[in-house]
């Protein structure tokens, strides 16, 4: 099946407002494409509206990175490799550039972009699970105007999130100031392939947030007071909402859920 029909349209506006007028013309047939890593594959098997296409790709300044007022902002079309490579990224999030640098292969990360991945709303993702126990927020735009909302507020469940028709995710934000430690890691049965398990832990000021993707369907986050806390807490989550398919059923997600919480903390701490 071709991933568009004959008659479909492609618009690449080179502003944010030339974005938001085409959506609006467009209307529910219009999807927003960035870097087509998530989109592409869903088209070609017929998912999703396929008569227009809103590339984010030539939109003037949507990948630059900045460091402005304590906060670490990272423009919605900057590619995995982008964020892997950057000075500011590295000086202020380190965790979220090793999560960058790992994702996929080569390919993947010279056209995935952050903003089409934390759109996307895959709970496994690593972003989801890294940005999680940063306590990022999304900047979100549209023709009313600006909003944010912070990230665990923003995705809903399983690839839904509060994005609505006419807006884009614009950018993210984190904390501008380096953590004390962080740690991730990711877990999955074959290299290059979607993660079964990904797991971040954040230090800052004796405070500690732990995040765990994949075992249910927004990423588990827990305010750690200890190793047994956080355990007892991510096997609750994975108990009371799962999360699995056929090749990582929700029993062997849960269990490396809990392998994972206790090496990521170990790894934060060390």
């Amino acid at each position: 099946m071709s991933p568009l029909t004959a008659e479909a349209v492609f618009v690449a506006p080179r502003t944010l407002p030339e974005v938001y007028t085409a959506l609006e013309a467009l209307g529910p047939a219009a999807t927003l494409l960035s870097g087509g890593m998530s989109l592409m594959p869903m088209l070609n098997r017929g998912i999703g509206p396929r008569d227009a296409i809103v590339s984010l790709g030539r939109v003037d300044g949507l990948a630059e990175v900045t460091l402005r007022g304590g906060r670490l902002s990272i423009g919605a079309t900057a590619t995995h490799t982008a964020i892997a490579r950057h000075p500011l990224v590295a000086r202020s999030a380190g965790v979220l550039a090793t999560a960058a640098g790992g994702i996929g292969d080569l390919q993947v990360r010279n056209r995935g972009t952050i903003g089409g991945a934390v759109a996307h709303g895959n709970a496994g993702a690593d972003y989801l699970t890294v940005l999680s126990a940063l306590e990022a927020t999304v900047v979100i735009g549209g023709s009313a105007g600006e909003r944010r909302a912070a990230l665990g507020d923003f995705v809903l469940g399983l690839r839904s999130t509060d994005l609505r028709h006419g807006e884009v995710v614009t950018a993210v934000e984190v904390d501008g100031s380096a953590p004390d430690a962080a740690a991730f890691l990711r877990y999955h049965r074959v290299q290059g392939a979607a993660p079964t398990i990904t797991a971040a832990a954040v230090i800052r000021d004796d405070r500690t947030v732990l995040a765990i993707g994949g075992a249910t369907p927004t990423p588990t986050v827990v305010r750690v007071s200890s190793v047994e806390q956080a355990l007892a807490a991510v096997d609750a989550a994975c108990a009371a909402n799962p999360l699995g398919d056929a090749h990582n059923p929700p029993d062997y997600r849960r269990a490396m859920a809990a392998v994972h919480t206790r090496r990521v903390l170990e790894e934060a701490a060390a």
